[in-house]
Protein backbone atom coordinates (compact mmCIF):
# COMPACT_ATOMS: atom_id res chain seq x y z
CA UNK A 1 0.00 0.00 0.00
CA UNK A 2 0.81 3.64 -0.57
CA UNK A 3 -0.64 6.56 0.44
CA UNK A 4 -1.71 8.75 -2.59
CA UNK A 5 -3.15 12.54 -0.83
CA UNK A 6 -5.26 11.25 1.84
CA UNK A 7 -6.69 7.61 0.30
CA UNK A 8 -4.69 4.73 0.43
CA UNK A 9 -3.57 3.07 -2.61
CA UNK A 10 -4.02 -0.52 -2.81
CA UNK A 11 -0.86 -2.00 -4.85
CA UNK A 12 -2.17 -3.51 -8.24
CA UNK A 13 -0.59 -7.82 -8.86
CA UNK A 14 1.83 -7.70 -11.87
CA UNK A 15 -0.24 -8.14 -15.02
CA UNK A 16 1.75 -11.36 -16.29
CA UNK A 17 -0.74 -13.27 -16.55
CA UNK A 18 -3.26 -11.08 -18.66
CA UNK A 19 -0.46 -10.33 -21.15
CA UNK A 20 0.26 -13.65 -21.43
CA UNK A 21 -3.39 -14.58 -22.01
CA UNK A 22 -3.19 -11.48 -24.61
CA UNK A 23 -0.28 -13.03 -26.37
CA UNK A 24 -1.76 -16.86 -26.19
CA UNK A 25 -5.29 -15.48 -28.01
CA UNK A 26 -3.07 -13.43 -30.08
CA UNK A 27 -1.09 -16.79 -31.35
CA UNK A 28 -4.13 -19.00 -31.38
CA UNK A 29 -5.72 -16.89 -33.89
CA UNK A 30 -2.50 -15.91 -36.02
CA UNK A 31 -2.79 -20.12 -36.50
CA UNK A 32 -6.41 -20.37 -36.91
CA UNK A 33 -6.22 -17.04 -39.72
CA UNK A 34 -3.20 -18.30 -41.57
CA UNK A 35 -4.49 -21.81 -41.47
CA UNK A 36 -7.71 -20.40 -42.92
CA UNK A 37 -6.06 -18.37 -45.53
CA UNK A 38 -3.78 -21.47 -46.68
CA UNK A 39 -6.79 -23.39 -46.94
CA UNK A 40 -9.03 -20.69 -49.71
CA UNK A 41 -5.51 -19.42 -51.18
CA UNK A 42 -7.02 -21.42 -54.83
CA UNK A 43 -10.28 -19.54 -54.32
CA UNK A 44 -10.62 -17.22 -56.90
CA UNK A 45 -11.73 -13.54 -55.83
CA UNK A 46 -14.88 -13.87 -57.90
CA UNK A 47 -16.98 -16.30 -59.33
CA UNK A 48 -18.20 -17.45 -62.58
CA UNK A 49 -21.31 -15.48 -62.41
CA UNK A 50 -19.31 -12.41 -61.34
CA UNK A 51 -20.26 -11.86 -57.50
CA UNK A 52 -17.74 -11.99 -55.24
CA UNK A 53 -16.78 -15.03 -53.77
CA UNK A 54 -17.45 -15.26 -50.33
CA UNK A 55 -15.51 -18.29 -49.28
CA UNK A 56 -12.00 -15.73 -50.46
CA UNK A 57 -12.75 -12.99 -47.55
CA UNK A 58 -13.46 -15.38 -44.78
CA UNK A 59 -9.72 -14.66 -43.63
CA UNK A 60 -10.07 -11.21 -43.37
CA UNK A 61 -13.47 -11.82 -41.87
CA UNK A 62 -11.81 -13.82 -39.19
CA UNK A 63 -8.91 -11.65 -38.73
CA UNK A 64 -11.38 -8.33 -38.03
CA UNK A 65 -13.94 -10.72 -35.68
CA UNK A 66 -10.08 -11.46 -33.77
CA UNK A 67 -9.25 -8.35 -33.62
CA UNK A 68 -12.51 -7.08 -32.13
CA UNK A 69 -12.23 -10.24 -29.51
CA UNK A 70 -8.75 -8.71 -28.56
CA UNK A 71 -10.63 -6.21 -27.11
CA UNK A 72 -11.69 -8.18 -24.62
CA UNK A 73 -7.97 -8.88 -23.52
CA UNK A 74 -6.96 -5.02 -23.91
CA UNK A 75 -9.53 -3.38 -22.03
CA UNK A 76 -8.50 -4.99 -18.57
CA UNK A 77 -4.60 -4.07 -19.38
CA UNK A 78 -5.36 -0.45 -20.28
CA UNK A 79 -8.07 0.16 -17.64
CA UNK A 80 -6.91 -2.55 -14.68
CA UNK A 81 -8.80 -2.81 -11.89
CA UNK A 82 -8.39 -0.20 -8.80
CA UNK A 83 -8.82 -0.45 -4.90
CA UNK A 84 -8.08 2.72 -2.94
CA UNK A 85 -9.44 3.07 0.77
CA UNK A 86 -9.75 5.78 3.75
CA UNK A 87 -11.59 6.47 6.41
CA UNK A 88 -14.96 8.07 4.22
CA UNK A 89 -15.02 4.99 2.19
CA UNK A 90 -13.57 2.99 -0.89
CA UNK A 91 -12.89 4.16 -4.79
CA UNK A 92 -13.15 0.60 -6.12
CA UNK A 93 -12.80 0.08 -10.06
CA UNK A 94 -13.32 -3.92 -10.49
CA UNK A 95 -12.90 -3.76 -13.46
CA UNK A 96 -12.20 -2.01 -16.83
CA UNK A 97 -15.72 0.03 -15.79
CA UNK A 98 -15.97 3.05 -14.46
CA UNK A 99 -14.11 3.57 -10.68
CA UNK A 100 -16.66 3.86 -8.13
CA UNK A 101 -17.05 6.08 -4.94
CA UNK A 102 -18.74 4.30 -1.72
CA UNK A 103 -18.85 5.82 1.72
CA UNK A 104 -18.34 3.72 4.59
CA UNK A 105 -22.12 4.62 5.40
CA UNK A 106 -23.28 2.64 3.00
CA UNK A 107 -21.54 -0.75 3.35
CA UNK A 108 -23.16 -2.79 5.96
CA UNK A 109 -20.77 -5.84 5.34
CA UNK A 110 -17.28 -6.73 3.60
CA UNK A 111 -15.83 -10.17 3.25
CA UNK A 112 -13.62 -12.34 1.55
CA UNK A 113 -14.07 -15.81 0.57
CA UNK A 114 -12.21 -18.52 -1.48
CA UNK A 115 -12.83 -20.63 -3.67
CA UNK A 116 -11.25 -24.25 -4.47
CA UNK A 117 -7.81 -24.74 -2.93
CA UNK A 118 -4.18 -24.39 -4.57
CA UNK A 119 -3.29 -23.38 -7.98
CA UNK A 120 -7.02 -23.56 -8.68
CA UNK A 121 -8.46 -21.23 -5.82
CA UNK A 122 -9.81 -17.87 -6.25
CA UNK A 123 -10.12 -15.40 -3.58
CA UNK A 124 -13.10 -13.09 -4.28
CA UNK A 125 -13.41 -9.21 -2.02
CA UNK A 126 -17.24 -8.83 -1.63
CA UNK A 127 -19.18 -5.73 -0.53
CA UNK A 128 -22.74 -5.84 0.92
CA UNK A 129 -24.19 -2.08 0.61
CA UNK A 130 -27.86 -1.04 1.92
CA UNK A 131 -30.76 0.15 0.34
CA UNK A 132 -29.67 4.02 0.02
CA UNK A 133 -26.55 2.95 -2.60
CA UNK A 134 -26.66 5.27 -5.51
CA UNK A 135 -27.64 8.07 -3.70
CA UNK A 136 -25.96 10.72 -0.69
CA UNK A 137 -23.10 10.24 -2.78
CA UNK A 138 -22.02 7.14 -3.50
CA UNK A 139 -22.19 5.27 -7.42
CA UNK A 140 -24.54 2.51 -8.38
CA UNK A 141 -22.48 0.03 -9.72
CA UNK A 142 -23.62 -0.76 -13.65
CA UNK A 143 -23.63 -4.00 -15.44
CA UNK A 144 -20.29 -4.30 -15.88
CA UNK A 145 -19.11 -3.22 -12.56
CA UNK A 146 -21.33 -6.26 -11.24
CA UNK A 147 -18.73 -8.59 -13.64
CA UNK A 148 -16.39 -9.81 -10.61
CA UNK A 149 -19.11 -10.01 -8.53
CA UNK A 150 -21.42 -12.59 -11.23
CA UNK A 151 -17.86 -14.54 -11.91
CA UNK A 152 -17.83 -15.11 -7.59
CA UNK A 153 -21.40 -15.83 -7.89
CA UNK A 154 -20.93 -18.43 -10.30
CA UNK A 155 -17.88 -19.62 -8.55
CA UNK A 156 -19.70 -20.10 -5.50
CA UNK A 157 -22.85 -21.92 -6.76
CA UNK A 158 -24.84 -18.58 -5.67
CA UNK A 159 -23.31 -18.53 -2.31
CA UNK A 160 -22.18 -14.79 -2.37
CA UNK A 161 -25.77 -13.39 -4.31
CA UNK A 162 -26.63 -10.81 -1.63
CA UNK A 163 -23.82 -8.99 -2.08
CA UNK A 164 -23.35 -5.77 -4.32
CA UNK A 165 -19.84 -5.68 -5.76
CA UNK A 166 -16.55 -8.10 -5.80
CA UNK A 167 -13.25 -7.59 -6.40
CA UNK A 168 -10.56 -10.19 -7.26
CA UNK A 169 -8.13 -10.25 -4.63
CA UNK A 170 -5.08 -11.74 -7.24
CA UNK A 171 -5.84 -8.53 -9.03
CA UNK A 172 -3.62 -6.69 -5.75
CA UNK A 173 -0.21 -7.19 -4.47
CA UNK A 174 -1.18 -8.39 -0.95
CA UNK A 175 -2.73 -11.65 -0.33
CA UNK A 176 -6.26 -11.65 0.49
CA UNK A 177 -5.65 -12.35 3.95
CA UNK A 178 -3.93 -8.71 4.64
CA UNK A 179 -5.91 -7.03 1.91
CA UNK A 180 -9.25 -8.03 4.04
CA UNK A 181 -7.12 -6.86 7.28
CA UNK A 182 -6.01 -3.70 5.71
CA UNK A 183 -9.65 -2.49 4.46
CA UNK A 184 -11.16 -3.63 8.02
CA UNK A 185 -8.69 -1.60 9.81
CA UNK A 186 -10.68 1.61 7.84
CA UNK A 187 -13.91 0.60 8.37
CA UNK A 188 -15.71 1.72 10.98
CA UNK A 189 -18.05 -0.24 13.74
CA UNK A 190 -20.91 -0.89 11.79
CA UNK A 191 -19.66 -2.66 9.12
CA UNK A 192 -19.43 -6.56 9.44
CA UNK A 193 -16.35 -8.08 8.53
CA UNK A 194 -16.70 -11.72 7.66
CA UNK A 195 -13.02 -13.76 6.84
CA UNK A 196 -14.47 -17.01 5.05
CA UNK A 197 -10.14 -17.28 3.73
Amino acid sequence: MRRSSEWTVIERSSPTRRISSLFLYAAVCAVVVGALAWLVRTEPATLDSGEANPVSALPGFLTVMASLGAVFFLMPLIRPPQLHVNHFGLRVRPGYGKTLLIPWSNVEELAAITVGTGKRGHSYLLLAADVYLGRGGSDRPGFTDRSVLREATRATEGLVAGFDLAVRCADFEPDAQRLLASLASFAPGHVQVVDRL
